[in-house]
């Protein structure tokens, strides 16, 4: 069962891209090994390492979708969107915690599979 908060603000949109930035630089970001995920890294020639340095890492309010959607599979996930090469990607990310660890994960990096609304845009 999926459910979405709907009312979302800036600050905590900021508060999640901050820690999930923290995590990021410390500890790199976990991706997850999706057909969908890696066949469009590949069509962009893009590696984990740049996707994290050069698009997570930079994200901001502006690029908030949706979120945190609370999902069986997995904790809070964010959506978000860029244009990548003329592409419409969209990225959902998550804070997962296991033994007091936190990790950062980027569960999707794909082509959006409908129009994405950008509420702070």
């Amino acid at each position: 069962m999926k459910t979405i908060n709907h009312v979302t603000t800036l600050t905590q949109i900021e508060q999640f891209l901050f820690e999930f930035k923290n995590l990021a630089r410390t500890n790199g970001v976990r991706f997850w090994q999706r057909p969908e995920n890696m066949s469009m890294m590949n069509m962009l020639e893009l590696t984990e390492l740049v996707v994290t340095n050069d698009i997570l890492l930079h994200l901001t309010a502006k690029d908030y979708y949706e979120g945190p959607i609370h999902d069986e599979a997995h904790s809070d996930a964010w959506s978000f969107g860029q244009n990548i090469d003329d592409y419409n990607v969209y990225i959902k990310l998550t804070i997962t915690e296991k033994k007091k660890r936190k990790r950062a994960e980027c569960i999707s990096f794909h082509e959006a599979t409908h129009p994405l609304s950008y509420p702070y845009r």
